[in-house]
């Protein structure tokens, strides 16, 4: 197993690797739309969104990947209702026509303490996948 680890997105606080890579199969770990540099969230839930899918660009590429090589993200939303047709439009401008697998739900506490993001994803990628 390799662990991935980039400065161009947002580090865990705690023992947790950005992502790590197993058999050619790429797992990264429970990821915000803060930014990488400040550690702020921001305050529009399609920047917040944006910024999400800015991160997981660049843990895919520091493991040679890209979003095209995604297979399946898990999202968890603060409010699903009120904030899945923002996450969706995000989702379309950096997937495009790349459709992988996915499940949303619903949590109302997760994240860094004081951050209250609305978004996390957890992704699974395979390079040539896409």
């Amino acid at each position: 197993m390799r662990v991935i680890e980039t400065p161009d997105a947002p580090a865990h606080s705690g023992p947790v690797p950005q992502a790590v890579e197993s058999g050619g199969w790429i797992f990264v770990s429970a990821l915000f739309g803060s930014d990488p540099k400040t550690g702020e969230m921001p305050a529009d839930a399609g920047e917040e969104a944006d910024q999400l899918f800015a991160n997981l660009t660049a843990i895919l590429a520091a493991a040679g990947a890209t979003l095209s090589d995604t297979v399946r993200v898990g999202i968890v939303m603060r409010d699903l209702q009120r904030d899945r047709p923002v996450f969706n439009r995000a989702w379309v401008r950096h997937f495009g026509d790349h459709r992988p697998a996915r499940s949303a739900v619903e949590a109302t506490d997760f994240g860094r303490a004081g951050q209250n993001p609305r978004f996390m994803v957890e992704a699974v990628a395979h390079p040539g996948a896409g």
